[in-house]
């Protein structure tokens, strides 16, 4: 958004102002009432502001989806992790493991170390951090592994992104552009949705770490 957002600016000549948070952040605040023109959240929280009357149905796209990777300190030797056994004793090896406690990310992460019958191993390694945090406490060496969307990794300073969780530990996360049911420019949030999943925006999409539609 910080390089689409001038640009669309460009175009429209309309000044354009951003809140960026977790998916459940800002589903909370938007339920509390915050007033909104665009949201770009996952799949299941967009879902649940729709049904809530938050989100126009009718004016969703699919924004961009993104892998769910690893990351470590920048300089530090990078751990193999390319298939499921390499990935539990990368996780087993290290001494702190942060994620997001709210996030989309941090749900699956503790989703897989149930799977994978690590979630007692690992305790005492765990660190859940909110407020977008979990990536800063790897280049601050609070955690030796970071676990974010990569999108979430690259823009980072201080960390190496590693790579994405190996086969089928891996989860997609799905993000949707919509309008806001109460914005008093729809046309125009409109407009920006159209250029957000245009293919130019694709390119700066895919240089960012995610996917595009």
């Amino acid at each position: 958004m910080d390089e689409l957002g001038p640009q669309f600016e460009r175009a429209s000549g309309v000044v354009l102002s951003f809140r960026y948070d977790t998916a459940a952040a800002l589903q909370r605040a938007m339920e509390d009432g915050a007033r909104f023109d665009v949201a770009v959240l996952t799949s299941p929280v967009m879902s649940v502001l729709t049904a809530a009357n938050k989100i126009a149905g009718a004016d969703q796209s699919t924004f961009a989806s993104a892998l769910i990777a690893v990351a470590v300190k920048h300089g530090a030797a990078k751990p193999d992790i390319s298939t499921r056994e390499m990935f539990v004793q990368t996780l087993l090896s290290a001494d702190k493991i942060s994620y997001a406690k709210e996030g989309a990310s941090g749900q699956h992460f503790q989703r897989v170390l149930k799977q994978l019958n690590l979630d007692e191993a690992l305790r005492d390694k765990l660190l859940p951090m909110t407020g977008a945090k979990e990536i800063e406490a790897v280049a601050d060496g609070l955690a030796t592994l970071g676990v974010q969307l990569t999108s979430e990794i690259l823009p980072v300073k201080g960390v190496d992104l590693v790579g994405p969780f190996p086969g089928d530990l891996q989860n997609r996360t799905e993000l949707k552009i919509a309008v806001s049911t109460e914005s008093k420019s729809t046309d125009l949030a409109r407009r920006f949705i159209a250029y957000a999943t245009s293919s130019a925006a694709a390119e700066v999409i895919r240089a960012k770490g995610m996917i595009p539609p």
